[in-house]
């Protein structure tokens, strides 16, 4: 199973995992940040979709 990972603003997609890991390390590779956008991403505002 892979998830995609998109900032809430922008709709961007951040990555995608193949094997589930937290948020919290995902989020901590990109500063906190989405990469396209610039908005501050909050382990709060996920959604997941599969």
């Amino acid at each position: 199973m892979s998830v995609d990972v998109n900032c809430g603003k922008c709709g961007e997609k951040i990555t995608t995992m193949k094997m589930l890991k937290s948020i919290k390390d995902v989020l901590k590779h990109y500063d906190n940040k989405c990469p396209m956008c610039g908005q501050k991403l909050s382990t709060t505002d996920f959604v997941f979709d599969n």
